[in-house]
């Protein structure tokens, strides 16, 4: 399976149901599905997992896991070494020796909360774009942080193991997981503790020999917005045109 595909989630199983309201949102960003999205768009959104992760916790692969995690769905993305290199360069360069990482909040339509999580070496221009889009789509910026949980995600397969799907799932738990979701193709996705993220990714590296294929901190609704199909096709249009600013990492919102 690709990393374009990663993108695509299937049917889940919710270990805990205090965070499952993620799960039909994560379904209708990824319904287009790898065949739908540009070569260009999985390297523009991979090329900031390597800046942030980069600028996070160093250039080392050997000391930062999120950054060889970036660095190896890149590869399985089919991007270029040079690309990969130029990326963890540029984290580490003069030019983003500045930048720091922000979060911003606002009230899109339908009552819809975004969490934008931003990586900027000008707070004023970010503020700026991203107030312009607010008032385009006929929002606000606005504290909604109340409305979620910062957790840690991982996504992870058998890797060197021999693991059933139910063991992979016990020692996920056993790992430090509060949710876990079977998103097929033998993959699993886990929710955590934020603060525990990188040690339950050592854990099922490490000790399980599974092998990662994604590892970030993300915002999980703790109250969810109801939608139709056509509202929530619009807000997924507002997330993507948010994202494609270049100061925007990722965008999270409170869809159920």
């Amino acid at each position: 399976m690709n990393t374009a595909m990663a993108y695509a989630c299937v049917a889940s199983r919710s270990l805990d149901k205090r965070h499952s309201g993620h799960s039909r949102w994560s379904k209708i960003r990824h319904s287009k599905g790898a065949a739908d999205m540009k070569k260009g768009q999985i390297f523009a959104a991979i090329t900031k997992d390597i800046l942030t992760a980069a600028k996070e916790g160093g250039p080392d692969v050997r000391f930062n896991l999120r950054l060889a995690t970036a660095i190896k769905q890149a590869r399985q993305a089919d991007m270029p070494k040079d690309t990969i290199e130029r990326a963890i360069k540029r984290a580490t360069s003069k030019e983003y020796s500045n930048a720091e990482q922000a979060v911003y909040e606002g009230l899109g339509p339908h009552g819809v909360a975004l969490m934008i999580e931003c990586l900027t070496d000008n707070k004023n221009r970010t503020v700026k774009a991203l107030r312009n889009k607010f008032n385009r789509m006929g929002g606000s910026m606005a504290p909604v942080g109340y409305m979620f949980d910062k957790k840690g995600r991982i996504w992870f397969t058998r890797g060197e193991s021999q693991d059933s799907m139910d063991q992979m799932l016990e020692k996920a738990i056993e790992a430090g997981a509060e949710d876990i979701e079977d998103l097929g193709e033998e993959r699993v996705e886990v929710i955590c503790e934020f603060s525990e993220l990188q040690a339950v990714t050592r854990t099922l590296v490490s000790e399980h020999k599974y092998a990662v294929e994604r590892m970030e901190g993300t915002y999980i609704p703790n109250t969810s917005a109801e939608l139709s199909d056509d509202q929530a096709a619009e807000i997924e249009a507002i997330v993507e045109d948010l994202e494609e600013l270049d100061d925007v990492i990722k965008v999270h919102c409170n869809i159920s």
